[in-house]
């Protein structure tokens, strides 16, 4: 399952490409325009919490580029607190991810995402890590979402995404519903 994303991102970057190279030639770009720019990054995130017998703290950084006006890349922190009061456990996971976003239209975009997380063995599969205490579980995540402008340069995103190598390891289910901000 593992091509479907290289196919994803290859198909994304031809038509960034393709549209980098056609404002190339129909001038609407100038030198300026081409070179690096500060003001192409973009930060945001997202943040969830959950109070109760069951409580979720997650909080997960983000930072990226916007390479043309419909096609950025970045990427992103994970890190999330689980503890559950009724069976006295704890337990964090963490990790990071690459993502690749194309706008499609104005607001709605096609998202890929490489995410590899960090798990504690003893919590989420004690049988097949019985001699490790954490665990890596990789995935290929893709979808689209919405995106509303909330400032001169903030959006709220909202996406679904579905984790095309998605095994009993996974910490989600498909689908996976995200919202996140960019500043």
């Amino acid at each position: 399952m593992k091509w479907w994303f290289i196919l994803f991102i290859f198909f994304i970057n031809k038509l960034s490409a393709q549209e980098f190279f056609t404002e190339q030639t129909q001038g609407k770009s100038t030198s300026k325009e081409n070179k690096f720019q500060g003001s192409r990054f973009f930060f945001g995130g997202n943040f969830g919490i959950q109070v109760g017998d069951y409580t979720i703290i997650e909080i997960s950084p983000l930072a990226g580029y916007r390479i043309t006006e419909r096609f950025s890349s970045g990427v992103q922190i994970n890190y999330s607190y689980i503890h559950i009061s009724s069976f006295n456990l704890s337990t964090t996971i963490y990790g990071t991810s690459l993502f690749s976003t194309y706008y499609i239209a104005k607001n709605f975009f096609l998202r890929g995402e490489y995410e590899w997380l960090s798990l504690e063995s003893r919590y989420f599969n004690p049988a097949i890590y019985q001699t490790q205490k954490r665990f890596s579980v990789h995935s290929i995540l893709a979808g689209g979402g919405y995106r509303q402008q909330i400032g001169e340069r903030s959006y709220l995103n909202l996406m679904i995404l579905w984790n095309l190598n998605e095994s009993a390891l996974s910490p989600y289910q498909n689908p996976i519903i995200r919202m996140s901000f960019e500043l």
